[in-house]
């Protein structure tokens, strides 16, 4: 058979597809056939879940839409028209309890249920007319919590401060001795640090060349005067020459000991000016001194300052004249008292205190410098007015001088926050300014926890108050 006689290959089987064609059905055995039927069953339920939770939730939104905004207890106490204000507008059955969501509180109703949104159990409130911040509290939870209360009364208060101090020497007990005179210390009758000494006891010798030959001057003048029978001239010279050694620091005694004996004295003896104790000494035995060289001081301490801490607060009545006690612990059961004598005109800007200063007599030596001492300073009485005990004031921190807060007792378990202005503190009352009257009562105790209601309710009222419920698409529905 010749090549252009041969016969063409067979066609492939038309059912057979093409191995290279993606799109190509499957081998027809019914299974993609099924699995679509499947996949339109689920997306037809899907659908219908769909539809019907649509439903339900569209006519939860109508309730919640057609529903005013609910008030917190504490909200408004009636509308304009005379209608009952707050939760007493859901009261419907008059039983004084409404039900109220606790995570969606506009939610209220008047019967048990459900909170439509979020699905929990609606809880119960009992129903408030009273006005904005009042909280309302049953007798059970009043007596658990211990609340005390006390009357506004009319009274004066006597302003105290109670403050710490230090003793210090004062300034006019101490003195420092010097020499006018260059020389060398010979030797020390005083020679220890705190050594008490009297006024006139001796304190040191000392030699110095220049008294040497000032008292040479002084003989050599009184036996002119005597050579020369009194004259002017030489009563002149012995004059000039006994104001030298007396300018040197010479008392009066020991140059007429000089004039008395006619010799010289090589080592002079320095006397103490006043009595008291000695401190901070700088001196030994064989040292050179110069002329205004400090050699030690003696302090006085038959009285000492007391140096107190005034807050800068009460620096206004704080003055001179001002009574004090003062209590010090190495004398349990003294009361040492005294005046303020002095109030300095400086404020420490770390502390925010002043410095007032109370002199104290020091019998017996039984106060030393440095000691710690508690003292009261008691000021002039305040004018009359209404006072409250200092458990009532609740500090708000505010701007103003003397803002506070208190809270008020109403009766029948209601109680509301009220701001108050204080004006002078002490013997456990506070003097109100402002923001109370005569008669009122106030809460002594447990006032945090009937603020932190009263908050709670005000902050649930403006929430509620300024809501629009006509589209509940606002809020989740989580």
């Amino acid at each position: 058979m010749t090549p252009d006689t041969q016969t063409p290959p067979a066609p492939p089987p038309v059912d057979a597809p093409d191995p290279a064609d993606p799109y190509d059905e499957a081998p027809r055995d019914g299974r993609p056939r099924r699995a679509r039927w499947v996949m339109l069953a689920l997306l037809a339920l899907v659908a219908a879940v769909g539809l019907t939770w649509a439903l339900t939730r569209g006519d939860s939104s109508d309730a919640v839409a057609d529903a005013p905004p609910a008030e917190a207890p504490g909200g408004a106490a009636a509308s304009g028209d005379g209608s009952p204000g707050g939760l007493a507008q859901f009261d419907a059955n008059g039983d004084g309890v409404v039900y109220q969501s606790g995570m969606h509180p506009w939610i209220v109703e008047d019967e048990p249920g459900t909170c439509p949104i979020c699905g929990m159990d609606l809880e119960p409130v009992p129903v408030s007319g009273a006005p904005a911040g009042t909280v309302e509290i049953d007798p059970v939870t009043l007596q658990n919590i211990g609340v005390r209360t006390a009357l506004v009364a009319t009274g004066q208060i006597e302003r105290t401060l109670r403050t710490t101090g230090t003793f210090e020497a004062r300034d006019a007990g101490r003195e420092t001795v010097t020499l006018r005179v260059g020389g060398f210390v010979e030797r020390l009758y005083v020679d220890t640090e705190g050594q008490r000494v009297r006024q006139g006891q001796p304190l040191l010798e000392i030699y110095s060349p220049e008294l040497v030959s000032t008292q040479q001057e002084l003989l050599l003048a009184v036996r002119n005067r005597e050579l020369l029978g009194g004259g002017e001239g030489a009563a002149r010279l012995v004059e000039a020459a006994r104001t030298r050694l007396r300018l040197f620091g010479l008392g009066a005694g020991q140059i007429a000991a000089v004039e008395r004996s006619g010799t010289i004295q090589e080592r002079i003896t320095l006397f103490a000016p006043a009595s008291g104790t000695v401190q901070n000494k700088r001196i030994v035995e064989g040292m050179q001194a110069t002329p205004g060289m400090p050699l030690m001081d003696i302090v006085n301490l038959g009285a000492l300052y007391l140096q107190v801490d005034v807050p800068e607060q009460d620096l206004g009545w704080v003055a001179p004249g001002t009574r004090a006690v003062v209590a010090v612990t190495s004398l349990p059961g003294d009361e040492l008292r005294g005046r303020v004598d002095y109030v300095y005109d400086t404020l420490d800007p770390s502390t925010r205190t002043g410095t007032a200063r109370i002199t104290l007599a020091n019998a017996g030596g039984r106060l030393r410098p440095g000691m710690y001492a508690t003292a009261t300073l008691f000021g002039a009485a305040s004018a009359s007015g209404p006072v409250v005990p200092t458990e009532a004031i609740v500090r708000t921190g505010g701007e103003g001088v003397g803002e506070a807060a208190v809270i008020l007792a109403l009766g029948d378990g209601r109680f509301r926050p009220q701001p108050v202005t204080i004006g002078e503190e002490g013997d456990g009352v506070v003097r109100v300014l402002s923001g109370l009257a005569v008669g009122d009562r106030v809460v002594t105790s447990a006032q945090f926890l009937i603020d932190s209601e009263a908050r709670l309710a005000a902050s649930l009222g403006a929430m509620t108050g300024g809501m629009e419920m006509a589209d509940t698409d606002d809020f989740p529905t989580e």
